[in-house]
């Protein structure tokens, strides 16, 4: 039988410091609103959480509650990042440059929500697209914390690489295919609205995605 061998990195400090922030921030959010909290960590439950707190403060995403989920989405996918980079191109990184691998996508993804919401009140799109809006929010918080748990498992126990990509790999496939039944059901509410949905997704979704690499992660490779 395999035995689980523990990693000896000198650079688990900070990190180990980022999932121990993680955790008080998670231990926040579910002092905020339990009840919300145990709704979003259930994968069916998506609808049901809709219907009941979709209505708080008439869609306002700007509450303490989804500020902290935003942080936790983003901080996931920071430590991914890290830990991909680290095991594939066995580069060594170090805090200051996840604090600005954090802040470009706090940036990015602060600035894309206010140009979408400002295109949803200019184009007064209905009721739908902001369901669409919060389904999605929901679906990426939960899929950020779930592997953010895989994420500290990685940070302590050495696994292969192929095993990191091939999780990876098969997380990814589920989360899209849940960001691909938001647009379909968002699609079938909204047939006559197909062109905003397409600019959409290839300018407000991919697009800052592709900029993001470009400009920050491409000179780390």
């Amino acid at each position: 039988m395999e035995e689980l061998i523990y990693k000896n990195n000198l650079n688990q400090d900070w990190i180990s410091f980022i999932f121990f922030i993680n955790l008080i921030i998670l231990t926040v959010i579910f002092k905020i609103n339990p009840p919300r909290f145990k709704s979003i960590l259930l994968f069916y439950s998506s609808d049901i959480y809709i219907k009941r707190f979709s209505n708080e403060k008439k869609f306002n995403m700007i509450s303490a509650y989804n500020i902290l989920c935003f942080i936790i989405t983003v901080s996931t996918l920071c430590l991914f990042l890290i830990l991909l980079l680290e095991y594939n191109y066995k580069t060594l990184l170090f805090a200051f440059e996840y604090y600005y691998l954090f802040s470009s996508l706090i940036l990015m993804l602060s600035s894309r929500y206010i140009f979408i919401q400002f295109l949803i009140n200019q184009l007064k799109i209905n009721h739908n697209y902001r369901i669409g809006i919060l389904k999605n929010f929901i679906n990426n918080f939960r899929f950020a914390l779930f592997y953010l748990i895989f994420l500290l498992i990685v940070n302590y126990v050495e696994i292969q690489n192929k095993q990191f990509l091939l999780f990876t790999l098969f997380y990814l496939i589920i989360w899209v295919f849940y960001q691909f039944r938001i647009l379909i059901l968002l699609f079938k509410s909204n047939p006559q609205q197909i062109l905003y949905i397409i600019i959409y997704l290839c300018t407000l979704r991919l697009l800052p995605w592709y900029w993001f690499y470009i400009l920050i992660l491409e000179p780390w490779l």
